[in-house]
């Protein structure tokens, strides 16, 4: 029996060990398999790869200015660190166009905003004037973004931003744009996404409206070498896409130019300025409707005076100081006061004060109560007391000192105020609302000069 029990469990062990070899072996082949697979696919690739390669080859050398700009410009001893010189001895004018595609964000809390354009500027260079047989006799080629680090071009910058997102990752073409004509005008076009700060006056907040700009100059060659100019003529200087904002409308849009005088020197800058309009819709529905609210509810538990606790009045404080705080967290920290602090702090002093009118009324109510249950039993009979003896009869207590209240003085008391916080309400409401949106502040920026504009952009 012994024996077998040790036959069948030696073959049952030799079937364990085929099959865990079969599976090797199995696993193995599979291996292979995908190995050949993959090294037939990776062959394919790289076929694939040559092939376009080849063929960019192709349609590069078709494109005889590609293929020879470069020949050219050894040729002609081009040095792009070398300032272009007309022979006049004034600065390199360079002029510049923007197309505003999207302006995606503007924060009062940080001060800034977000932009995308498309950056464009042209200047001519008087060594690149070629004759028309030179590429094919074309007036105008266009070359690989890469070709403009051999040209010299203006080191532009923007002075008052503080980020800049690379949209090449966003996009499935080129970002740069670069053209050459046969006198020597050179086009640079490329796109840029920008965060710029903006300084803002929240005094009218939410109706207030903000003076932001965007500023371009040189960082290197002064007013004498360089000079920024806005385009005229065809490319116009400034042009809007339709951009739409959820706190904010762009009311107005305009360019100007200047120069900026630092230590280093005269510097040639140029000032895109953009208007914006808060749109104050969103404050109604989160701030003002709500804490409108919080005031009618503590009028009806004043008008329900009998039913209404002080907790329930301090339940009520709760709510609009969790309101102001909820407001001033999203907000930035100024030293002035907003018109919207105005509204709520009014609204915070008319649930405080009817606080106030509640435990004064339950006082008074109580001060009658208590009186009522102190005054003595009036006698039934009177008897007459003699007029020389009355004197010594009739006392004054002066220690008492409780006023007493009646219950037309509380009525006439609980109306009076009630009447007042509610007028007094709808007054400051009405105040406020016909004559702060109305309130129109100057906008002023020595660098935005409206009366100085260039251009003024189409709003669509």
């Amino acid at each position: 029996m012994r024996s077998m029990i040790f036959v069948l469990c030696f073959f049952g062990l030799c079937k364990e060990v085929d099959a865990v070899r079969g599976a090797a072996l199995l696993k193995k082949s599979r291996q292979l398999m995908d190995s050949d697979v993959d090294v037939e696919e990776t062959d394919d690739f790289d076929k694939d790869d040559k092939y376009r390669i080849d063929l960019d080859k192709a349609s590069i050398y078709e494109q005889g200015e590609t293929r020879d700009f470069l020949h050219f410009l050894r040729k002609i001893n081009y040095d792009h660190r070398q300032c272009p010189d007309d022979g006049s001895g004034g600065p390199v004018a360079v002029n510049v166009s923007i197309v505003v595609s999207n302006v995606r964000s503007v924060s009062e809390v940080t001060m800034d905003y977000s932009i995308e354009m498309f950056y464009r500027e042209a200047w001519r260079d008087p060594r690149l004037e070629y004759g028309k047989a030179k590429f094919k006799n074309k007036t105008e080629i266009s070359l690989h973004e890469s070709y403009s680090n051999f040209l010299w071009h203006p080191d532009t910058f923007v002075p008052n931003a503080i980020a800049s997102k690379n949209p090449r990752k966003q996009s499935i073409t080129h970002r740069s744009l670069l053209r050459l004509r046969n006198d020597g005008s050179i086009l640079y076009s490329r796109r840029l996404s920008l965060v710029v700060t903006c300084g803002m006056d929240l005094t009218l907040f939410p109706f207030d409206s903000q003076l932001c700009k965007l500023g371009i100059e040189s960082y290197g060659y002064t007013a004498e070498q360089v000079r920024y100019a806005w385009s005229q003529g065809k490319m116009e200087a400034l042009m809007l896409h339709k951009i739409r904002l959820p706190d904010f409308q762009i009311k107005e849009s305009f360019v100007t130019s200047r120069v900026a005088n630092y230590a280093t020197g005269d510097y040639s800058r140029l000032y895109v300025c953009f208007v914006f309009s808060r749109s104050a819709n969103f404050c109604f529905l989160q701030l003002i409707i709500p804490s409108t609210a919080v005031v009618i509810t503590s009028w009806v538990s004043l008008w329900m005076e009998n039913e209404t606790s002080f907790q329930d009045m301090i339940s009520i404080i709760l709510t609009i100081t969790f309101l102001l705080f909820s407001y001033n967290e999203v907000m930035p920290r100024v030293s002035y006061i907003k018109a919207m602090d105005v509204y709520l702090g009014v609204c915070f002093c008319t649930v405080f004060f009817s606080l106030i009118k509640l435990a004064i009324v339950k006082y008074m109510r109580q001060r009658l109560r208590l009186t009522r249950y102190s005054l003595p039993q009036t006698p039934a009979l009177y008897s007459a007391v003699p007029i020389d003896k009355m004197e010594s009869t009739v006392s004054i207590d002066s220690k008492s000192t409780c006023v007493e209240f009646t219950p037309q003085f509380m009525h006439r008391f609980h109306w009076i105020s009630q009447m007042t916080f509610f007028f007094g309400f709808m007054l400051f409401c009405l105040f406020y609302f016909l004559v702060y949106p109305n309130i129109h502040s100057q906008l002023i920026d020595e660098d935005c000069n409206r009366t100085a504009a260039e251009w003024f952009a189409h709003i669509q």
